[in-house]
């Protein structure tokens, strides 16, 4: 029986500057993903459970966690940029746009900053922007990231 081997996500060689992932399906997120994660998170910002002490703050209602905001738009680009990744180097220059609420579905997208190769030839550090969008089009989260890949001919089937 034959064994059909999927290959996921991309090596180093396959950014190249310039490039825009539009990543796939986006995430709706329901009022209670937001109290969950705020609970599990020990986030206990009323804001993000009380109606009426959001409303009083000027919001149109309970305001969805700016972390879980954060963690889907991420999650959302982990299939496209860093499947191959030996290390993800951190976030930069992180920046919330249009408050996010319960029922608003979230969408993502990156561009490839920078590439450069390091001391080790087996891995490079490729740099991306990613941001966040809610169902209007309305940009609601943007950050860079840097992150460490794996090079093909050290790590894929060229090996």
């Amino acid at each position: 029986m034959a064994v059909r081997r999927i290959e996921r996500g991309h090596y180093f060689e396959d950014f190249e500057v310039g490039h825009l992932f539009k990543h796939h399906w986006g995430r709706t997120i329901t009022e209670g993903d937001n109290s969950f994660f705020s609970s599990v998170t020990m986030n206990f910002n009323p804001s993000y459970f009380n109606r009426e002490y959001a409303q009083s703050l000027g919001y149109k209602n309970v305001v969805v966690n700016h972390m879980l905001v954060m963690n889907v738009v991420f999650g959302l680009s982990v299939e496209d940029l860093s499947e191959r990744a030996i290390a993800h180097l951190g976030y930069e220059k992180m920046k919330w746009h249009e408050t996010v609420y319960p029922g608003d579905t979230i969408t993502s997208e990156s561009i490839v900053l920078s590439k450069r190769d390091t001391s080790r030839p087996d891995r490079g550090v490729v740099k991306f922007r990613t941001t966040g969008y809610n169902q209007r089009g309305e940009k609601v989260l943007e950050y860079e990231r840097p992150v460490l890949i794996r090079k093909r001919l050290f790590g894929g089937r060229d090996a």
